[in-house]
């Protein structure tokens, strides 16, 4: 196969994009490929296709795999950027998959012949858990990751929000290994870049590879001396449809409005409603009305509309699945390159949301006083490509209101600080001989006091205090610093969010089932969130960090009666209820009855009562693991596609009636077509001649009803308890599975470019991980306690029998991963096997994610004496000598020695490798791939 060349990229993008490359593009590739790593600093201004960085990083890792890194995160601090990102990296992955000629394919084979799987996985980080795919899956992988600061950030840092605490290690060796971090817009993320930095600088040299680097994408870096890529004249010249871009010609004029005591939300939309009725030109078909606060928009969307206008509300507020559908409904209003119209005018009010890297482009632009560098962001939505003036003849205006109450209030604005203020009274100066241009590169917006800027924040200095104590992940100490200061900065930090979501039954046994689904979180801070369930008055909130002291706290205890939400803790408890609202914690997943409220036209509003619609099915279907349906009358009553359609009544107990199985296939087969709703029927399609039929409630109780699930297995079950790792009723004996993991383990590591010594060690813990299982006990809870079966056994088995159940009593109170390390120690013939043979142990014993670092021995009052043979090697130990043993002081040593060689985050990375082996063998070990 020929080698991919720089002169290679340009018929590489235009396969995927359907375009030619700006010159920026091509010349940032070569540089990138010449020099073997990215430049610190990307300085380009708005609408010149930055988003274009994810083509050159896919293309240069399938170029040159041995330099560049597996996983490409791009991280901005905006949920609809997030959306939009993902979509472009989404692009190129089906792009690759279709490829069958040219560059494109070369590329699709160089990408798979990494990992031996896939060319190109893409995820989506905004809140808990993951869009669409699951980017732990495989270490080796080929990766795009579009993310908020909070969700990489947190993981980054071992506390991953919406990550349980054994699967923490996976997400944060992952997130610190083998990534080329995109920062963009790092003047909203300063704090994050500084925290960044230093993360880099922890990272052992040796002895695992060094591909982790973080690039900036602004024109104010963290780091004055940094190497920087930046536009040039050359690149303008070579590129009409960039010049048009960057030198579009706006002007924007001021607006005070309001009197000094009345909020935005109340000054702002009837200012807006003047000037659309007597401001615009004749020939704007769209307005982009850009806010601070989501409230604001909120109000400015209801009078619009109430004043007969069609107009849209997009926040970063919203749940995924409102804000596709939301994003849909503008699409041809907001899409930069549309043809020009005599279409009907369209308004599009907004927060910060679509402030930075929104694709979205407006004819004209209102827009709240904001600190000059954000209103940069937001004049980058105004004519974005330039077609406006060139069609109009004229500049594309904007108009920048001033809200009298912000900008002479005696307090600071608790998002923006003064600098709102700073920023009006310098553009009121520079007003004084007439509109303001603000075009990409004009000087009107530069040169501005240092008070016109938004506030900057800080991160604490980052110290080896700080990862000694977040990478103890089990147990966590008790002095266990806060990560937030760390993602957002120390002055004003905003507050975290937790995930609300909206369903009838909030039953374990239904979210088991139809489990929480990220397509179907609304994201909003954590004080917000309590002030509304403790029926508090509606906390402010932006788009941007709103800080926590402007946030609302719980009013009182809550009520005796029983909570009309829940906490949700993972497929293997009960969700949480009565949970006081003081207790929410950031990174929650909170259940609520959609007769609270909580939504207005898709946005967060906490003052709304009206019903919420409950998606969970259709979450179920975006997440694309397996299709479900809740044949529950509640829903019926209130989802659209399911109005005219009636829910098959549960089964008699009649010797003539249907069984479930018939009623439910009769439903599908009537209800399918009976709908024009594409979810419904994509999903009755996944589910017919597929699925188990779960009956929630007793016949004749109110509120039974049938769930109909498809038959697979979910990846998110894979806990790491032995129930969900164990139970698979595939009859797997415990030899097979231990060399299919060690095997797994060493082909991953190759893949990765691993030292072979530090491969084999990985092959050698696989094959020694699970030998704690030989424990009879363990044993008989795998063949479900039936004496025959477990006699009928010819050797230890990994994997249950098939359809048997556990007994909460039945398993060794001494886990078996710990088991498996006092066994691998009591010979030493197999330690002179291992190169490191601490590592080899120090995996064994964490394979469930415990012990980092200190295990957890319990005493065991019936003990067994456990042996297995490895290579002709006898291994034995009895299970009861562990709690006097020196077992645990040895593995909280042994953790520590490996965190000072192999470094916070290359330690977690050698765990997830052999993790990922165990899971990856054990799906293909139930029948998955």
């Amino acid at each position: 196969m020929a080698d991919l060349t720089a002169e290679d990229f340009g018929a590489f993008f235009s396969d995927v994009h359907g375009q030619t490359p700006f010159p920026w593009q091509e010349r940032l590739t070569r540089q990138v490929l010449s020099d073997g790593q990215w430049p610190e600093v990307i300085d380009l201004p708005t609408g010149t296709g930055k988003t274009s960085v994810l083509d050159t990083a896919v293309f240069a890792l399938a170029a040159r795999p041995d330099r560049f890194p597996r996983r490409v995160i791009f991280v901005i601090d905006r949920r609809i950027v997030v959306d939009q990102v993902y979509r472009r990296a989404k692009r190129i992955r089906e792009r690759l998959a279709d490829a069958d000629t040219g560059v494109l394919r070369q590329v699709r084979d160089r990408l798979g012949e990494i990992s031996g799987g896939e060319p190109l996985g893409t995820a989506a980080l905004r809140g808990g858990t993951l869009i669409l795919d699951e980017w732990t899956k495989r270490p080796d992988q080929p990766w795009v990751v579009v993310s908020t600061v909070d969700q990489f950030g947190s993981r980054l840092l071992f506390r991953g929000y919406g990550v349980s605490p054994g699967m923490r290690p996976i997400h944060a060796g992952l997130a610190g290994n083998d990534c080329l971090v995109v920062l963009d817009e790092v003047h909203l993320s300063r704090p994050f870049a500084e925290t960044l930095a230093g993360i880099a600088e922890s990272q052992n040299s040796d002895p695992l590879p060094q591909r982790f680097q973080v690039v900036e994408m602004s024109a104010t870096p963290s780091k004055s001396t940094a190497r920087r890529f930046a536009l040039t004249d050359s690149d303008l010249a070579g590129s009409e449809e960039l010049r048009r871009r960057v030198e579009a010609a706006k002007q924007a004029k001021l607006e005070p409005v309001g009197k000094p005591r009345k909020p935005p939300h109340e000054e702002i939309p009837p200012a807006v409603l003047k000037i659309i009725k007597s401001g615009l030109d004749e020939q704007v078909r769209s307005v982009g009305v850009v806010v601070n606060r989501v409230r604001t928009a909120r109000e400015t969307h209801k009078a619009l509309t109430a004043a007969g206008y069609k107009s849209h509300l997009i926040t970063g507020r919203m749940r995924p699945l409102d804000r596709v559908q939301a994003l849909d409904l503008i699409s041809g209003a907001v899409d930069p390159d549309r043809a020009r119209g005599n279409g009907e005018l369209e308004i599009v009010v907004a927060t910060q949301s679509i402030e930075v890297g929104a694709d979205f482009s407006f004819d004209a632009l209102i827009t709240e006083c904001a600190p000059v560098d954000s209103l940069k962001q937001r004049f980058g939505r105004l004519d974005r490509r330039g077609n406006y003036a060139a069609h109009a003849s004229q500049s594309a205006r904007a108009w920048i209101l001033g809200v009298k109450s912000v900008l002479e209030a005696k307090n600071p604005d608790p998002v923006y600080g003064e600098s709102v203020k700073a920023t009006w009274e310098e553009l009121e100066r520079r007003s004084e001989s007439g509109p303001i241009d603000v075009e990409p590169r004009s000087p009107d917006l530069t040169n501005f006091p240092d008070g016109s800027i938004a506030p900057p924040r800080q991160a604490p200095l980052l110290l080896p205090t700080h990862m000694q104590a977040w990478v103890q992940t089990s147990p966590v100490p008790v002095v266990d610093p806060p990560i937030d200061w760390f993602l957002h900065g120390m002055d004003n930090a905003q507050e975290p969010d937790v995930a609300v979501l909206w369903r009838w039954d909030r039953s374990g046994e239904a979210l088991r089932l139809v489990p929480p689904r990220t397509a179907e979180y609304l994201q909003v801070p954590v004080g917000a969130v309590r002030s509304w369930l403790s029926g508090g008055a509606e906390a402010p909130v932006a788009d941007v960090g709103t800080p926590a002291e402007e946030l609302g706290r719980d009013t009182g205890d809550q009520p005796d009666s029983p909570s009309d939400w829940v906490r949700w803790r993972g497929f293997h408890e009960d969700p949480e209820d009565n949970v006081h609202p003081r207790y929410i914690r950031p990174g929650d997943i909170l259940i609520v009855d959609p007769r609270r409220g909580g939504i207005t036209a898709g946005n967060w509003d906490p003052n709304s009562t009206e019903p919420v619609t409950d998606l969970g099915d259709m979450a179920q279907l975006a997440y694309g693991k397996r299709a479900t349906l809740r044949l529950d009358p509640r829903i019926f009553g209130e989802t659209a596609e399911l109005r005219g359609i009636s829910a098959p009544p549960l089964p008699t107990h009649e010797p003539e009636a249907a069984t479930p199985k018939e009623q439910v296939e009769d439903w599908m087969a009537t209800a399918v077509d009976s709908t024009d709703s594409g979810w419904l029927a994509e999903a009755i399609g996944k589910l017919q001649g597929n699925c188990r039929i779960e009956q929630i409630g007793d016949t004749g109780s109110e509120g039974a009803y049938f769930i109909i699930a498809q038959r697979s297995i979910d990846d998110l079950t894979f806990d790491d308890s032995d129930q969900s790792s164990s139970f698979t009723g595939t009859k797997v004996t415990l030899r097979r599975h231990l060399d299919g993991v060690g095997g797994r383990a060493a082909e991953f590591a190759r893949r990765l470019d691993l030292d072979e010594a530090i491969q084999e060690d990985l092959r050698l813990a696989g094959q020694l991980h699970d030998i704690g299982k030989v424990d009879r006990r363990f044993q008989h809870q795998m063949v479900g306690a039936d004496p025959v079966k477990e006699a009928m056994l010819d050797e230890p088995i990994a994997k249950s029998l098939p359809g048997v159940r556990t007994s909460s009593r039945g398993w060794p109170p001494v886990r078996h991963e710990l088991s498996s390390v006092a066994m691998a120690e009591s010979n030493p013939e197999i330690s002179a096997m291992a190169h490191d043979w601490d590592l080899v142990l120090h995996l064994v014993g964490t394979h469930h994610g415990r012990a980092r670092p200190l295990p957890p021995i319990v005493e065991d009052s019936e003990p067994e004496t456990l042996s297995f043979d490895h290579a002709g090697h006898h291994m034995e130990s009895d299970s009861g000598g562990l709690v006097d043993s020196p077992l645990a002081i040895e593995m909280a040593d042994r953790f520590w020695r490996l965190v000072a060689r192999y470094g916070y985050h290359g330690l977690a990375w050698l765990e997830a490798i052999l993790r990922l082996a165990d899971h990856r063998q054990s799906a293909e070990e139930r029948g998955e791939s």
